[in-house]
């Protein structure tokens, strides 16, 4: 039987072929396939399939046959193909994880080129769910599509803090709380001296996680940059969050090797009266317990629509 690395792997293979008869093979029966949803942050609840009225191609949770067969019309949305590259990949017990860089032409025409994470569940050789994190907002920009200025609420995630079995796992932990607390020398003890964050951008298309570190300060704090200079912005929460802000990891995968991926909810009224609601995919490199470097991928179509937003 596959390992479940060897499954996870098979499946982006498949992707960056765009076989999608290929993909369909990969999935148990009844399998779940979820993408984060935007402004409506309600339909992105985990295990809650939102049903016909979701918002497309943001869509929640799925059954990944219907996914695969709305997936079968990508010769007519992406005529000359669409690249899925894998950037790094490991596994912890049935839990891989993926980094992806996307890259083609919507329609021909646009430039479509995303970066993701993908999580996978794997039992028995087959993927029982994915979790594909995304910039949403640079997928809403190119494809458009249904109900994706529809704003709402979603309850708040109840799921028990995961066990570090690794000093990779714990920093992973140390850095939520960090974040958490708006607690910048926290924060920048955890890491490297020359660590880096990076962070997908939006509609302003910034480098991907293995480009040269910027330093010009952007206020969006998109892109790579030095650990110091991301530092500052996570103290900078605490205007934005007057009366706190919780991240809460609730699943840890762990390689034997030093990465370390963290998926967590965060959850805060900001000070412009919008409720801040974001799940993530940290993807960290450590060593020695120090981090190296911090990927950060989240719903950025919901960040920006409330982080920069001057009123609720």
């Amino acid at each position: 039987m596959a390992s479940t690395l060897e499954v996870a792997s098979g499946f982006i293979t498949a992707l960056d072929r765009n076989d999608v008869e290929a993909l369909k093979g990969f999935f148990a029966p009844g399998a779940i396939w979820w993408v984060d949803t935007g402004r409506d942050r309600a339909a992105g609840q985990f295990g809650i399939d939102p049903g016909d009225d979701r918002p497309w191609p943001l869509h929640g949770a799925m059954d990944a046959a219907l996914k695969c067969k709305l997936m079968s019309r990508i010769g007519e949305t992406f005529p000359g193909g669409v690249r899925q590259i894998a950037r790094r990949a490991f596994a912890d017990g049935d839990f891989a994880v993926i980094e992806v860089e996307g890259d083609g032409l919507f329609r021909g025409e646009k430039p479509y080129q995303n970066r993701y994470a993908f999580v996978f569940e794997v039992r028995d050789g087959a993927i029982v769910e994915v979790r594909e994190y995304l910039d949403t907002n640079h997928a809403g920009y190119v494809f458009g599509g249904k109900n994706l200025d529809r704003r709402s609420e979603s309850p708040e995630l109840n799921a028990p803090t995961p066990v570090a079995r690794t000093e990779a796992g714990q920093a992973g932990l140390n850095l939520m709380a960090a974040i958490a607390a708006m607690d910048e020398p926290r924060l920048l003890n955890l890491c490297a001296q020359d660590a880096t964050w990076w962070a997908d951008g939006g509609r302003r298309r910034t480098t991907g996680p293995e480009g040269p570190v910027q330093h010009d300060n952007d206020p969006i704090v998109s892109g790579r940059v030095g650990i110091k200079a991301r530092a500052a912005s996570v103290h900078a929460l605490s205007g934005m969050f007057p009366h706190g802000y919780s991240l809460k990891a609730h699943r840890l995968i762990e390689s034997d090797d030093g990465l370390v991926a963290v998926e967590a909810f965060g959850d805060g009224r900001h000070v412009n009266g919008r409720r801040y609601q974001n799940r993530y995919c940290w993807v960290l490199d450590c060593d020695g317990g120090k981090i190296q470097n911090i990927r950060e991928y989240c719903d950025t179509l919901h960040g920006f629509d409330t982080l920069f937003a001057k009123s609720a």
